[in-house]
């Protein structure tokens, strides 16, 4: 049996009153890595498992720097990152506390984004992507290790596109695009599978599909409650000046939020036929009910004057005490008369159901 998955995850690490700015390891967390990738439009280099001395190096050498903390177990290591970047101890809060919902927040010198990203492991889950956007930096905390982020890595690594001849603000957007466009394959696999149980359900109803549609409907939930939030994180992105976006960034950012458009349109519709499909499964079990109702009906009506003549001729009355005690039982035709009333009973009862249209079965695709 798979474990049920939970609408709302709620897992604070400190007690309701404690003082702000304290970043405590969830539990249950990962041992921190921390992976950089500095860039600047003719060189790059990548640490896939680097120390925090290594940082302030690169970050001397290159324009742009790229901090990706994965696993949250180590929080002293990730308040030294912060310390290193000037970050607010209330975003370093936020961003060990996964339950927060996507938004976008300001603090003097850096923005602070939170994002949801499905996980690779377990499908209709998602995490939570912590973005601290600061000058010529970009540090993000994940939850666990895997992630949509290697394509945007390869591009870096190839030099693919303008991603190295621009700032950080265009690799967050590329990054948080990444994220986005990462729910399209699931939910064209969310629609094939609708169609193939479109399918089913009428033909052939059966409780599994029942269970199915269920479980894509909360996922559905999931993923609605995830994506719509990053709909107002991006537009406020958009919409705000913020003088670490800039001007050439932000039309790619509308494309984003086009996309996030697009998402909650897809959501909406599976939803809404996930929805419809449980009701045409209701209806199909319930014809299909009829329809066996119905058959033992006519039975048990066709069978009923024949029992009554079967229980008629059974009764032990003796004969010889009384002339009409069961006379037809000493008729030379008694027995054949006794059957051709029975078939004939029955065969009324069938013509009647028939001209009435009970015995007539829809058509099955």
């Amino acid at each position: 049996m798979s474990k049920k998955k939970s609408l709302i995850k709620i897992k604070r690490q400190l007690l309701p009153g404690s003082a702000p700015g304290q970043v405590v390891s969830p539990r249950q967390s990962g041992p921190t890595k921390v992976k950089i990738i500095a860039y600047g439009p003719d060189t790059f280099a990548e640490q896939r498992d680097a120390g925090l001395e290594e940082i302030a190096d690169l970050r001397a050498r290159f324009p742009v720097i790229w901090i990706d903390v994965t696993g949250l177990g180590n929080a002293d290591a990730i308040v030294r990152i912060g310390e290193q970047f000037g970050l607010h101890r209330l975003a370093l809060e936020d961003a060990v506390n996964t339950h927060q919902r996507p938004k976008a927040e300001e603090y003097g010198d850096h923005l602070f984004l939170i994002a949801r990203m499905l996980r690779e492991s377990r499908s209709g889950e998602t995490e939570q992507v912590a973005f601290f956007l600061g000058d010529g930096f970009l540090i993000t905390l994940q939850e666990d290790a895997g992630d949509c982020f290697e394509p945007v890595r390869e591009r870096i690594r190839q030099s693919k596109g303008r991603i190295r001849s621009v700032g950080a603000d265009y690799l967050c957007y590329a990054l948080i695009d990444a994220i986005i466009d990462a729910y399209f394959p699931v939910l064209e696999r969310f629609g094939e599978l609708l169609e193939d149980l479109e399918d089913v359900v009428v033909r052939k109803p059966d409780p599994v599909h029942a269970g199915e549609l269920h479980h894509m409907k909360r996922d559905l939930l999931m993923f609605r409650r995830a994506v719509w939030p990053h709909r107002e994180m991006i537009s406020s992105l958009i919409r705000d000046e913020h003088p670490l976006i800039s001007a050439d960034t932000r039309p790619f950012l509308r494309d984003c939020y086009d996309h996030t458009i697009q998402l909650m349109d897809i959501i909406e519709t599976y939803r809404e036929v996930a929805s419809s499909l449980i009701d045409v499964y209701i209806s199909s079990v319930s014809v299909k009910l009829n329809e066996v109702m119905k058959t033992l009906t006519i039975v048990a009506t066709v069978f009923m004057p024949l029992s009554f003549i079967a229980s008629l001729y059974g009764m032990n009355f003796d004969r010889s005490a009384s002339p009409w005690n069961m006379p037809e039982l000493g008729w030379y035709f008694g027995y054949p008369f006794a059957l051709l009333l029975m078939t004939a009973s029955a065969a009324g009862l069938l013509f009647y159901s028939w001209r009435k249209g009970w015995l007539t079965v829809p058509p099955r695709k």
